[in-house]
């Protein structure tokens, strides 16, 4: 049987040093040209560390590549009213070309202030993301379209041109609780969590499949592809106590507190071996599109990256 694998790149500024314009976009060729499928970037709007408003960015990534699959990973959906939303993705879908564009979406909440700052409460975040994700699809038609829920209402208004992809982009949902797989299973086309464990990874997307079930939807359905995915923080130090050393650093400035105990649990690294061994494992729980982040620093990312490529994917990718 063919493998149906794929394997991607989730890039975006590490804490510290901002790169030049030049340097961010030349190192998006660089992911495409090291043979990833697929290239993401994060998302904030105001949180720690340096981030790029992510669709804007795929859009410039859009001319600098060719065949990769470019993602946000997530964007923020419940900080963006869902006119600008739908307007922005249906954009980077247009320049891409269609059938280049996954809209990665989750409904954050690691800071407040980011929630403050746009005028969302935090509480409504679920429900307003569950509203838009109708709203987006509606608008991707291309049609005129009405909707009045609890939080958005307007009638007879139409955007142009719509996405290059009949019906919008596929909409990959992120997060790591029941809601986020509910939301995945009802009223998206993909799960993408992170900081998993096999083990938890396969109870999740068996929820997912309950959930899925129950409303009458076929996950395997060929005119709807619906993908399982995975975000992995990744450190390829040869040595594996400085590999967790650099990553469990990197990611405690990323999120503000001390990442080591998630660090031992979830970062990859180790031996290539141990590494394809844990990707193997994740593969066995349903995982059909890995998405790897570098947790190191600046200078060091190029060499993880052509590492990631060059070294360890070969041994996973022709199981």
């Amino acid at each position: 049987m063919k493998n149906t694998l794929k394997f991607g790149y989730s890039y975006g500024m590490q804490p510290g040093e901002i790169p030049s314009a030049g340097e961010f976009l030349s190192f998006a060729e660089d992911v495409e040209r090291a043979g990833f499928d697929s290239l993401w970037i994060d998302d904030h709007i105001a949180f720690r560390g340096n981030y790029l408003e992510s669709l804007g960015a795929l859009a410039a990534f859009s001319a600098r590549t060719e065949r990769i699959i470019l993602g946000s990973l997530v964007y923020l959906l419940p900080l963006r009213h869902p006119a600008i939303a739908a307007k922005a993705a249906a954009t980077v879908d247009y320049l891409s070309g269609g059938g280049r564009f996954i809209f990665g979406i989750g409904v954050g909440g690691e800071e407040i202030k980011e929630f403050d700052l746009c005028g969302v409460p935090k509480k409504e975040r679920g429900a307003r993301t569950d509203e838009t994700i109708e709203i987006l699809r509606k608008l991707w038609s291309g049609e005129a379209v009405s909707y009045r829920g609890k939080y958005f209402r307007f009638a007879d208004v139409r955007q142009s041109p719509p996405p290059a992809t009949p019906g919008g982009p596929p909409i990959w949902v992120g997060g790591r609780g029941d809601a986020s797989r509910r939301r995945a299973a009802i009223l998206g086309d993909g799960y993408v969590p992170y900081l998993f464990s096999p083990g938890r990874y396969e109870k999740g997307l068996d929820q997912i499949r309950r959930w899925a079930a129950k409303e009458g939807r076929e996950l395997e359905d060929p005119a709807r592809p619906w993908t399982p995915a995975l975000h992995m923080f990744v450190n390829l130090s040869e040595k594996e106590d400085e590999a967790y050393e650099a990553g469990a650093e990197n990611l405690s400035m990323r999120y503000g507190m001390d990442m080591r105990d998630v660090a031992r649990k979830h970062l990859l690294c180790g031996s290539l071996d141990r590494c394809a061994e844990t990707i193997e494992s994740f593969q066995r729980a349903g995982v059909k599109h890995f998405i790897f982040k570098i947790a190191a620093l600046v200078n060091e990312e190029a060499g993880h990256m052509r590492r990631l490529a060059e070294e360890l994917l070969p041994m996973v990718r022709n199981q």
